[in-house]
This record gives structure tokens, sequence and C-alpha cells, in this order.
């Protein structure tokens, strides 16, 4: 190399070491922040994660069996979604009669399970013999285990068949199930949505490691009007059914108590890789003990449908705000996967949003969310080397690290809206959610039993 171009060189690394310095000199990469790398490859993403277990994908990620891509409207639609799932639980907490988005029709339909919401995460399950797979939304906010179905009334029965659909005469398993003269069921949702049917008995094959005979589940008849759930086929329920409720005893939990000992684990992906849920022994294998649990509350009021656990704190970067003990009371905070963003008591969700408004000072402003969940919103387009803010979720007993993915909600692929995923409760006696967004790359083991909670770090 010669001496001038020496000199060249050494010039260039010069500047751009003085590049790198006097744009980041007024980043906050302090205690309390994680240092993200910014990814400008248009080069689509590709599907990674484990493949044990009942595999778990994100409807809108390369995983997706239906090669969706998330969008600006995807996500405006994912939120509409969640937000009327958020008032269906609390109707049903509270009892309430009517309820629904401003200025929509409303129902007076007593919830006897949620509705499905953005439904973002999919299992595939298999249903009959011959087995034939469908993709099922996973929700731990639900007992009842459906699928969408075309139950034969003619003779003989039609041989065309549809592959979203499940076919009970098609199955030399299938048997009516023992529920006689409770079989038949219908559902009115706000959305008025139907998911109304009638009670089955067929084998259902979980994963490649459980077959389950005489399983009980709702063969569900699409609606003609209304239309589905979306992408999903059906909703494999995970949640607990209260004595209350008429078809307690159809729940997954109930059904399998003898094989599973009522114990899984779910670890819920981001939208670039695949996750996975285990259930009984299995569970405990693959989502070892951590060292820390926090409990599994009752909760009367609400018929013990939901997963309650005792919150009392969120740290944002080094800012702790406290959890009022008398919100913890009326009614709790639920754990759930068919939820989306996280809600928060009011008082505690805007001191959060102000502390990470404080965070991201520096970035220009974006629009809120179009539904109005999410307020704090920035433009991040060609910001490198972003600190995201870190967050701790403070359960009794259990402090859990969010993964930096959790912390925001990008409303579209190029960064311009990139939002504090988390929301204040439409009413202050509202319960409080903890969604699936917050839920990523975590390992979350229900020990119903025990009444407990584990949480540790997924396998990535």
């Amino acid at each position: 190399m010669t001496g001038s171009s020496a000199l060249m060189a050494i010039g260039h690394i010069l500047m751009c070491y003085t590049l790198f310095f006097s744009f980041h000199a007024n980043k906050a990469f302090g205690y309390g922040a994680t240092v993200v790398e910014s990814n400008k490859s248009h080069a689509p993403p590709s599907c990674s994660g484990t493949t044990t277990g009942l595999r778990v994908v994100h409807k809108y990620g390369p995983c997706s069996p239906s090669g969706l891509k998330k969008t600006s409207a995807v996500a405006s639609q994912i939120l509409v979604q969640d937000k009327l799932r958020v008032r269906a639980m609390n109707s049903r907490l509270h009892n309430r009669r009517t309820i629904g988005l401003e200025g929509e029709g409303t129902t007076d339909t007593y919830l006897q399970n949620d509705l499905p919401g953005a439904g973002n995460f999919l299992v595939s399950v298999g249903f009959g013999t011959p087995l034939q797979s469908f993709n099922l939304a996973l929700d731990t906010g639900s007992y009842v285990t459906w699928v969408q179905c075309e139950p034969c009334t003619e003779s003989p029965c039609p041989q065309q068949q549809n592959a979203s659909l499940y076919y009970p005469s098609f199955s030399s398993t299938y048997s009516n199930a023992p529920c006689s003269p409770w079989c038949n069921y219908t559902q009115t949702y706000m959305d008025e949505s139907k998911s109304g049917g009638v009670f089955v008995l067929d084998t259902v094959s979980i994963g490649q490691d459980y077959q389950i005979p005489e399983f009980i589940f709702l063969c569900a008849v699409p609606d003609k009007e209304t239309g589905d759930f979306g992408e999903a086929d059906g909703i494999l329920g995970l949640g607990l059914a209260s004595s209350r409720d008429e078809f307690a005893t159809y729940s997954l939990a109930t059904q399998t108590a003898n094989l599973f000992g009522r114990v899984f684990c779910h670890c819920l992906p981001s939208s670039s890789n695949s996750g996975y849920v285990y259930f009984g022994e299995k569970a405990r294998e693959q989502c070892p003990f951590s060292g820390t649990y926090t409990r599994l509350l009752r909760n009367p009021a609400s018929g013990a449908n939901y997963y309650f656990v005792n919150l009392i704190a969120i740290t944002l970067g080094q800012k702790k705000v406290e959890v009022p003990s008398g919100i913890l009371s009326s009614p709790g905070t639920i754990i759930d996967s068919g939820t989306v963003i996280t809600h928060l008591p009011s008082s505690v969700y805007s001191e959060l949003s102000q502390e990470f408004d404080r965070l991201m000072s520096e970035f220009p402003l974006a629009n809120p969310s179009d539904d109005g969940v999410l307020k704090a919103c920035y433009n991040l387009v060609d910001q490198d080397n972003l600190a995201i803010p870190e967050m701790v979720l403070h359960f009794e007993n259990l402090d859990v690290n969010l993964d930096q993915t959790a912390v925001t909600w990008k409303g579209n692929d190029d960064m311009s809206q990139v939002c504090f995923a988390f929301a204040a409760k439409e009413n202050e006696g509202d319960v409080t959610i903890i969604g699936n967004h917050q839920q990523q790359k975590l390992n979350m083991l229900f020990n119903i039993p025990d009444q407990r909670l584990e949480v540790g770090p997924g396998k990535y």
C-alpha cells in the first residue's frame, strides 16, 4: 500500500468514527435499555424455531400456514378485534348485557366463551380417522375446543370435501356426544359472528405425541351471513371451566386430566419464529422450573374461568410503577393468550406512557393507532441502533423480564408508527389483562393442581 493510499484509508476510518459518535452522542443508551440493531434487508424472513411439541406460529409471520403478511391495515384490524375481545371478557366478568363498539349493534346474549379476537397464534390439530389437520387459534381465555365443520344431514352424504371443514360423517371414529338434549350450542358475539353447532365425539391428535380418543368438541357450522373468524379453522381452548358453566366437562383440561395432569406450557413466538406447547410431563421437561413462581388465584366473582395472578408493579427503564392493591381485588389481573395488548389501570398506564415518551423524546412523533388504543407512537424510520427501554413485570414472588419485541407495537413494516404496546383500561372496574404480545419468547407453565404459574425464558 502506498503512503497516499494509507493516509486515505486512515482518513476514511476517522471520518466513520466521527460520524458514529456524532450520531449517537444524544442517544439514551444507559441502564434499562436494549440496543436493537436495525434490519434494512429486503430479503423475506425465513421461518425458524423449535421442531418439537405442538408447534405455535404467528398468523402474520413467515411460519404462517396461510402466508399472510402484516400490513398497516391488518395491524389496525388486529387492534379492533382485540378491543372487542377485551370488552367481551369484561362483559362476562361483570355480567353486562349490552356491549359493542361505538355506533355498532349490540347483543344481549350472555357469553359462554369470549370473542375469539385476533387469533394471532395458531396450532395444527388433527381430527378424525383418517386424520384431517386444522389450524386452531391458541386460547387460554376460553375452554371449549371447536372446529368449523359440515355435519351431514343428507343421505347419502356429499363426497365433495372442503379442506377447511371437518366432516363428521367421513370419520370412522366419530359418534354423537353424550350430552342430549344439550348437544346443540349457539353463541352470538358482539360483532355478529357465531360459533353455533353441535357437540360431537371423535379422536383428536395433538402434536406428534398424543392421540386422544373420544374427545368431545364443538362441531361449529360456519355462519353463512357473517362468515368465520378469519384464518383460524377453530379454537383450541386451554382455559379453565367453572362448575357453573353448562359445558364445563368438555374443557380440554378436564377431558385430559388423567393424561396431562392439568399441566401445560406454552411459548408464544415473535412473528418471525415458531413457538411450542407441551402438556403433562413433557411440559415439565421442556419448560423446566425456573426457581420462582407466582400463584394462580381463585376469583369466585368470575366463575374461575380465567388464569388470575397478582401483578404488583411494572418497571420501565429505571422507573417502577406500583399497581394499586385495591385494583387487584376487583377483579384482578388475567394472563391471556387470546388478548393481544396488555390493558392496565389508567393511573399505571399514564405513568408508564409518560416515561416512555420521555425516553423516546428525541424521535419524531407518529399518529396514534386508528382505534385510539395505542397513543404513545413514534416515527423510527432510518433510526439505527435504537435503545428500546427494558421492562419488567413484577408479580407476587416473580419478576418477568419482557423481550424487547414485547415493549413496542409496529403499525406497519417501515417503522413509521412504533407505539408503546400497552393500553389503559376503558373502565376502572375492568380487569387488568396481560396480553400475548407481552408473553412472547417466554415459557409459561400453567400448573393447575398446584395453582401456580412458572415463567422463564423460552428456547430459541
